[in-house]
């Protein structure tokens, strides 16, 4: 099935010691979400701790998009990055952090 709007995985980047041995960003999976018309995920960034390591955000999207990160994020105005169409982008995230979205 074809992805329309955004899909959002939220999970940890692995301890620090992991990172040096060549492990992926994303490591082990909190939530995901997929998001079908613009707006802010239900659910937020967990804490960070010392054997999961910090939260991170993949989000792809089916279309040219915006997305912002923080407690009350905001994509239309707020801070935002560019998430281009089809493709991966992955983002550190603070804990208590949500995901905002709107197309471009």
């Amino acid at each position: 099935m074809a992805l329309s709007g955004m899909h959002i995985a939220c999970g940890f980047a692995g301890a620090v010691s992991d990172r040096r041995s060549g492990q992926p960003l994303l490591g082990k999976l909190a939530w995901s979400q997929t998001m079908a018309i613009a707006g802010t995920t239900a659910n937020a960034a967990p804490a960070s701790n010392s054997a999961k390591g910090d939260p991170v955000f993949q989000l792809r999207a089916s279309a040219d998009s915006y997305a912002a990160l923080a407690v009350a994020p905001d994509a239309t105005s707020g801070a935002r990055i560019f998430v281009p169409a089809n493709e991966t982008v992955t983002v550190y995230g603070e804990p208590g952090d949500k995901v905002a979205w709107i197309t471009a």
